[in-house]
């Protein structure tokens, strides 16, 4: 027995020494030598581990060996492994590979053809994510596993902390809600230009909390346009040079391919034309449509578009464009730095933000929008989502006329209180103000409204009408 406990000793020392001969230093002040590294409290050697991934098509592919072809592969490695990750482009986008946990990453490649690699120890046993971080590419599919030794580790996780809030490059991303086309009081067709282009700008969603935008002609939502049943409209739309991703528009408005997507995918740099006969009248969304397309969405790419019908709606005082969509970010409102888009929330369809034209309660303080006693006023409301359902409701009024799902065509809905508006879908609504009041405008799924951003306010002034109202009967 003793001489079997020997021999295991020994064999013991003998498979330890190489590791042991690369401490170097006491044991407050321990550092490791070339082949080891520090794993825990001891030095420990590694084996040299490498992979190689392709990115394409929203997905990572597994070039070489037995992850060859594979797509996303899981990619076992040992605790104390040394591993290099290649990423090669397959293709001209913007893509990168983050290892969740080890915090490293690639350089974000842009050209086909090009590569980088990262390199780290996997210290830690257990299964971690390695992704890419352009946002909306996670969620879209490019998303694998290290499995490192079982696969089963203790969770040490830290809690990201937000960062700084960044510099803006525009003091309101909201867009005006009165900034609207007249009507084009025509009774015949006509050749309609609109011109749009593709701007990526940081903004605050609210006051001390920047957010980087992806926006149709840098705002949210993009212009509203307004053109006749039967016109042919003209699209110009560009991507400025300086943006990181393409871009394109899909028109619910169009008969035909994507809705225009296809003939408006455009690379940064770059202009796209191409046309297309108005053929319904109606209130029809737009929104991008590049991979990965609810991340587009939600960060600010959507508008709307009025093809008025050969018997135009009644005229009204004032006009009203509104649109609401929802936004994922890692933290939640209220709290100050930069914002950064949550691939998970996304996928979760757990909106930390819904807002109105893409600020947290947009038209309150000085944003008010102002109305008076007796105006009617028409909203154009609309959902970029891209998934939250809308409950618009007008907290102390009551919708006159509701043309419901942006149907023109049809006879008014009267005296409606609240209206769903799905996600690409759009509402016009008819309101007269018969006393001066604070007229809120929310989602009525109140915890969108209160605590989310979904809420502005329709400031009323003008004579008391106790016949309406009386406060002191």
């Amino acid at each position: 027995m003793k001489g079997r406990m020997l021999a295991l000793m020994l064999t013991g020392l003998m498979i330890c020494a190489p590791l042991l001969s690369g401490c170097i230093g006491s044991d407050d002040t321990l550092s490791c030598g070339e082949g080891t590294t520090l794993l825990g409290d001891e030095c420990i050697g590694y084996n040299d581990v490498s992979y190689t991934l392709r990115a394409e098509n929203m997905a990572f592919i597994g070039v070489g060996g037995s992850i060859d072809g594979i797509t996303n592969p899981d990619l076992p490695i040992a605790v104390g492994d040394r591993v290099t990750l290649t990423l090669i482009m397959s293709e001209s986008n913007l893509h990168d590979v983050t290892i969740e946990y080890y915090n490293v990453a690639t350089s974000q490649l842009t050209e086909e053809g090009s590569e980088d690699s990262l390199t780290f120890i996997a210290s830690a046993e257990g299964t971690y994510a390695y992704y890419c971080s352009i946002p909306g590419h996670r969620a879209g599919g490019m998303e694998g596993n290290f499995i490192i030794g079982t696969g089963q580790g203790p969770s040490n996780f830290v809690e990201a902390q937000i960062g700084a809030a960044l510099d803006v490059d525009t003091d309101n991303i909201a867009r005006d809600p009165l900034d609207i086309p007249p009507p084009t009081g025509r009774n015949e067709t006509a050749d309609v230009h609109i011109y749009m282009e593709a701007v990526e700008l940081v903004a605050e969603i609210q006051s001390g909390t920047t957010f980087t935008y992806w926006t149709y002609n840098g705002t949210v939502p993009g212009p509203m346009f307004r053109a006749r049943v039967g016109d042919t409209v003209f699209v110009h739309f560009s991507n400025l040079e300086e943006n990181t991703m393409h871009h394109n528009v899909d028109f619910h408005s169009v008969t035909g391919q994507g809705g225009g997507a296809a003939a408006t995918e455009t690379a940064p740099g770059t202009t796209s034309v191409f046309s297309f006969k108005a053929m319904h009248p109606g209130l029809f969304v737009y929104h991008c449509a590049t991979p990965d397309i609810p991340t587009h969405i939600s960060k600010g790419m959507y508008g709307m578009m009025l093809i008025e019908p050969e018997i135009p709606l009644p005229p009204v005082d004032k006009e009203v464009y509104i649109m609401q969509g929802d936004i994922y970010t890692k933290w939640r409102p209220g709290t100050e730095g930069h914002q950064e888009f949550d691939d998970n929330a996304l996928f979760e369809e757990s909106p930390t933000y819904v807002v109105f034209n893409g600020k947290f309660a947009t038209f309150t303080g000085e944003d008010t929008i102002q109305a008076e006693v007796g105006e009617t006023m028409r909203i154009y409301f609309g959902v970029g989502g891209p998934n939250t359902i809308s409950s618009f409701h007008l907290i102390g009024e009551i919708f006159d006329r509701v043309y419901n799902m942006g149907d023109l065509v049809s006879e008014p809905m009267q005296s409606v209180q609240t209206i769903a508006v799905v996600p690409g879908g759009a509402v016009v609504v008819d309101v007269t103000f018969d006393v001066p009041a604070n007229y809120i405008l929310v989602d009525h799924a109140l915890t969108r409204a209160f605590h989310k951003g979904a809420v502005g306010i329709i400031a009323v002034t003008g004579d008391e009408d106790p016949s309406v109202i009386n406060e002191d009967a």
